[in-house]
């Protein structure tokens, strides 16, 4: 278990998790310290504990102390972005700063730390170099890779597709064709690959090849409304489960991945 935050480096280090906090108690004490952190100007560490899907939790140690920490089940992946945090010692007062926000609100708390969650972990396709990018691209981009690390596929989808949609403005744009103000994916989509000298010409396998593109604009159709009724875009009473938002995640990035290579050839 990794500690992002130690409240008592003197002492032991071990922990051992024993009970989980209510989490409708523990979520209206973070609502006040992300408030409070705010109102004191610190807001990257308000920030962060509002993103981070932190647990609370009492723990022990081998010497039979009892205490509450702060816990983080993190993939694989985050868990390795966690491990080189720490050992470049960058970023960690942020945790210290959560922890004493909790001691003003009358929670102390000794350790903040993290562990590998291999329970469900969900791997996605790689983020892709773009060439032709912009800053709303660039933007939603990492947000959207913040939302998937810390609240799940389903936070991070609206924010996939809004990088999808500014890339494909940029990409007809970078390709001087003419689209309406208004355009949305599917009509950007379609405006792309009518227009764009990369998709004119012959080319091996085209009949395939042009089954799997059909196959991609069925998908591009589908995005909208996964996006509008089925993701935290909007007030949705039924959210997508994991693995379906993060398919259609996957998706989107591998059509990123492949424009990304054939407008640029």
């Amino acid at each position: 278990m990794l500690r992002l935050y130690n409240g008592s480096p003197g002492g032991s280090s071990e922990i051992q998790l024993q009970e989980r906090e209510d989490q409708e108690r523990w979520e209206r004490l973070r609502r006040n310290a992300v408030r409070f952190m705010r109102d004191s100007g610190d807001p990257e560490p308000a920030e962060l504990l509002e993103s981070l899907p932190f647990q609370m939790w009492s723990g022990t140690n081998g010497f039979g102390d009892d205490f509450d920490l702060l816990y983080l089940p993190a993939t694989p992946r985050n868990y390795a972005d966690f491990e080189q945090q720490v050992d470049e010692k960058r970023d960690l007062w942020r945790y210290r700063s959560i922890a004493q926000t909790l001691e003003k609100l009358n929670r102390s708390i000794r350790f903040i730390a993290v562990d590998v969650n291999m329970d469900g972990a969900v791997e996605s396709v790689a983020v892709p170099e773009l060439r032709i990018t912009s800053e709303v691209v660039e933007r939603a981009l990492a947000d959207a890779q913040t939302l998937i690390g810390s609240r799940g596929a389903v936070s991070g989808l609206d924010r996939v597709h809004t990088a999808f949609h500014g890339y494909l403005k940029a990409a007809c744009a970078d390709a001087g064709l003419a689209t309406n103000a208004d355009a949305g994916i599917t009509e950007l989509f379609k405006v792309l690959r009518k227009g764009h000298l990369a998709f004119k010409g012959d080319v091996a396998g085209r009949k395939e090849i042009d089954r799997i593109v059909n196959a991609l604009a069925a998908i591009v159709d589908a995005l909208n409304p996964l996006r509008n009724r089925g993701s935290v875009a909007h007030a949705n009473e039924a959210l997508l489960d994991e693995p379906e938002a993060m398919l259609a995640i996957n998706a989107v990035r591998t059509m990123l991945h492949y424009l990304n290579s054939k407008l640029n050839r």
